[in-house]
């Protein structure tokens, strides 16, 4: 019953709460991702011999790392619904 119920949402809902539902969760995701990234500076900030190096690392590698992610989230974001797409033609073999 729930997935017949999500499924009448789809069609009936007004598209800004519908993507209420969808921000929220990933919003909490990145600002919980964000803040592990904050308190693992402060404990690494505070090693006594390599401490400004290894900040300097993080540093660095952080963007590389948002950029690798948000590149991985835009095909996986695109790539789901076409093999959604194709699995429902029933065209599973189909190539790009």
């Amino acid at each position: 019953m729930q997935l017949e119920n999500s499924n009448e949402l789809l069609g009936k809902e007004p598209i800004g709460k519908l993507l209420r539902k969808l921000a929220i969760p990933t919003i909490t995701a990145q600002l919980i991702n964000m803040m592990y990234n904050i308190i693992d500076r402060m404990y690494i900030g505070h090693m006594p011999n390599n401490g400004a190096l290894a900040l300097t690392g993080v540093g660095v590698c952080m963007p590389i790392i948002m950029i690798i992610t948000a590149f991985a989230m835009l095909i996986s974001s695109g790539g789901a619904p076409r093999a959604s797409i194709m699995m429902g033609k029933e065209d599973i073999c189909s190539t790009v």
